[in-house]
C-alpha cells in the first residue's frame, strides 16, 4: 500500500476538503437544535415529532459510523469519502425543500447516514497527508474541526434563523459540500485499491437494530418519562438483546465480520473508548446545558448565546501552535497532558457554575469560557497521537469506528442525562422557590402593595426563572465534578515513551521503478532487422 504523504500547495487544498467536509457535518450536529421551534411551526410539527428531526440524523450516523471501514475497504477510501460529501450535500439541500414532517424526517435519516460516513476516512485522510513527523500537527487541526463545528452551529443557526429563513440551516452545506467534492476528486489520492469482501447481513442488521433503539432511548428518555414509558422499556430491551447478539456473532459466528471488534484486544482502544465515552459526556452536556441557560436565565439572543461557545473554540484556534509543539514530543507522556487537559476542563466548569446567577454578564463568563478552552486543546489532540502512533497500521480504520462510535453514544448519553437533570432540577428548585412565597414574608407582602394586580405573574416570573438558573447551576456542577474525576482515566492507557513503532507507521513510498529501455526495430544496410535500446 503506497504513501499518500503530500507536500505544498497540495497537501493545503488536501487539508481544505477535509476540514470543509468534517466542519458540515459536525455543525449539523447543533445547528439544527437552534432552528427546531422555527422548523416546527413552519411544517406544522409537534414537539415529539419535531424532535425526529434531531432523533432520525443522530440514528443513522451512529448505525453508519462503524460500518465506515467495510465500506472504505469496498469502495475505496477517496470513493467512499466523496460519495458521503456529495450525498449530504444533496439530502441537505433536499431537507432545506421539505414541506411535510414525514418527508422531513426520513431525509434527516439519510443526511445522518451520509454524515456518519465522513468522520472516520477525514481523520484517516488528514493524518496519512502529513509525514509520520508531523503527526501532531495532522491531529492538531482535525482537533479544531471537531470542536470548531459543533460550537458553530448554535451561532450560525441563530443567524440564519434570524436574519434568513430555517431553510438555509441546510442549504449553508452546499457551497462547503461543492468545494469539498472538488477538492476531493482532484487531490486526494487513494492508499490502496477498492477490494470485495462479503457483507455481513446479519451482524449489519443486529448493529443498526440495537444502535438505533439505544439511541432512541437516549434521545426520546426523558420527554417520556424513561422507563415509566412502554416504548422506552421496550425499546431498551430491544437495545440490550440485540446488541449483545450482535457481539456474539461477530466475535464467533460471522466469518467476515462488518465491524472487526477484536480491535478492542488492544488496550489502547478499550482505555480510549471509556476516555472518549466520558469527557464526549461531560463537553456535550455542557453544549446542552449553556446556551439554555444563557438564553432563559440571562436572556441572550440565541446569536450571543452562540457566542459565548465560540469564545472557548477561538482558545483552541489561538493555542493551536502550543498543542501541536507538546504533543510533537514523542518522549513525553501524553497520558499527563490528556489528564491535564480534562482536569483543567472540569475547573473551569465548577468554576463558572459558581458565577451563574440570573445577572451574570458575557464578560463574566469569558474568563471560565477561555480556561476551558486551554483544557479542551489538551484532551483531544494527546489521546489521537497516542491511538496513531500504538495501534497497528492495519487496524488504524476500526480503532477510529469504534472509538468514534462510543464518542457519539457518549455525547448523547451525556445531553440526555443533562436534560434529565435540567428537568428534575427544575421542579425541585420551583416546588422550594414556591413555597416562601407568601404573604406572611415582609418584602411579599411589601411587593404585592407596590406592584398591585401585576405583582403575582411578576413573581411568578421571577421564582421560574430563578428555579431555572438553580438546576442549570447544579447540573453544571454535577458534570464538572464528573470531567474532573475523569481525569484519571488516561492512566488507563498503557504507558508509553519512545519512537512510533513500526506496525503503526505509514507505509514508506513504493520505489520508483527502474527504467525499461525501449526497444526500437530498425532496418540495417543489408536489408536484415536488428533491434536497439
Amino acid at each position: 500500500m503506497p504513501a499518500v504523504i503530500e507536500y505544498g500547495a497540495r497537501r493545503t487544498l488536501v487539508v481544505t476538503a477535509v476540514m470543509l467536509a468534517a466542519l458540515m457535518q459536525l455543525a449539523d450536529t447543533t445547528i439544527v437544535n437552534v432552528a427546531l421551534p422555527t422548523i416546527d411551526g413552519a411544517l406544522g410539527a409537534s414537539v415529539d415529532q419535531g424532535a425526529w428531526f434531531i432523533t432520525a440524523y443522530i440514528i443513522a450516523n451512529v448505525i453508519i459510523i462503524p460500518l465506515s471501514p467495510w465500506f472504505q475497504t469496498m469502495l475505496g477510501r477517496k470513493n467512499y469519502f466523496a460519495l458521503s460529501i456529495v450525498g449530504f450535500t444533496v439530502t441537505s439541500v433536499l431537507c432545506g425543500l421539505a414541506n411535510d414532517t414525514t418527508t422531513e424526517i426520513g431525509l434527516r435519516f439519510l443526511q445522518g447516514a451520509f454524515g456518519g460516513g465522513l468522520m472516520v476516512p477525514a481523520q484517516q485522510i488528514i493524518r496519512d497527508t502529513f509525514p509520520p513527523a508531523q503527526l501532531a500537527t495532522s491531529q492538531s487541526l482535525f482537533a479544531l474541526a471537531v470542536i470548531l463545528g459543533p460550537t458553530l452551529g448554535p451561532t450560525l443557526g441563530g443567524i440564519l434563523t434570524d436574519d434568513l429563513t430555517w431553510r438555509w440551516v441546510f442549504f449553508i452545506n452546499v457551497p462547503l459540500g461543492i468545494g469539498a467534492t472538488i477538492l476531493t476528486m482532484l487531490f486526494i489520492r487513494d492508499p490502496a485499491a477498492p477490494k470485495r469482501i462479503p457483507f455481513d447481513v446479519l451482524g449489519v442488521g443486529l448493529l443498526a437494530l440495537g444502535l438505533g433503539a439505544l439511541q432512541y432511548v437516549l434521545d426520546e428518555g426523558e420527554r417520556n418519562g424513561w422507563f415509566d414509558d412502554s416504548r422506552i422499556c421496550l425499546a431498551t430491551i430491544t437495545a440490550v438483546v440485540a446488541l449483545v447478539a450482535f457481539v456474539m456473532w461477530e466475535l464467533f459466528g460471522a466469518r467476515t465480520p462488518g465491524v472487526s471488534l477484536r480491535t478492542f484486544r488492544h488496550r489502547t482502544v478499550w482505555a480510549l473508548a471509556i476516555i472518549y465515552f466520558a469527557v464526549a459526556g461531560g463537553i456535550f452536556a455542557l453544549i446542552f446545558i449553556q446556551p439554555q441557560w444563557a438564553q432563559t436565565s440571562l436572556g441572550f439572543t440565541t446569536t450571543l448565546a452562540g457566542l459565548l461557545l465560540m469564545v472557548r473554540a477561538g482558545t483552541l484556534v489561538v493555542l493551536f501552535p502550543l498543542t501541536t509543539w507538546v504533543t510533537s514530543h514523542a518522549n513525553w507522556d501524553m497520558r499527563w497532558v490528556a489528564a491535564g487537559g480534562i482536569a483543567i476542563a472540569g475547573i473551569a466548569t465548577w468554576v463558572q457554575a459558581n458565577v451563574m446567577t440570573t445577572h451574570s454578564t458575557f464578560a463574566a463568563l469569558i474568563p471560565m469560557q477561555i480556561l476551558g478552552g486551554v483544557g479542551y486543546a489538551f484532551i483531544w489532540v494527546p489521546l489521537s497521537v497516542v491511538l496513531f502512533r500504538t495501534v497497528p497500521q492495519a487496524e488504524i480504520p476500526s480503532a477510529l469506528a469504534l472509538t468514534r462510535l462510543v464518542q457519539q453514544i457518549g455525547a448523547s448519553a451525556g445531553s440526555a442525562y443533562a436534560a434529565t437533570l435540567l428537568d428534575r432540577g427544575y421542579n425541585n428548585a420551583l416546588s422550594g422557590l414556591a413555597g416562601s412565597i407568601n404573604l406572611g414574608n415582609n418584602a411579599i407582602a411589601s411587593y404585592v402593595t407596590e406592584h398591585g394586580s401585576q405583582a403575582i405573574a411578576q413573581l411568578t416570573q421571577m421564582v421560574s426563572t430563578e428555579a431555572q438558573n438553580l438546576a442549570a447551576t447544579e447540573a453544571t456542577r454535577f458534570f464538572a465534578i464528573a470531567t474532573i474525576f475523569a481525569a484519571v482515566l488516561p492512566f488507563l492507557l498503557e504507558r508509553y515513551r519512545g519512537q512510533t513503532p513500526v506496525s503503526a507507521l505509514p507505509p514508506p513510498p513504493l520505489p520508483a521503478p527502474p527504467p525499461v529501455a525501449v526497444l526500437r526495430e530498425k532496418v540495417s544496410t543489408n536489408g536484415s532487422r536488428v533491434t536497439s535500446a
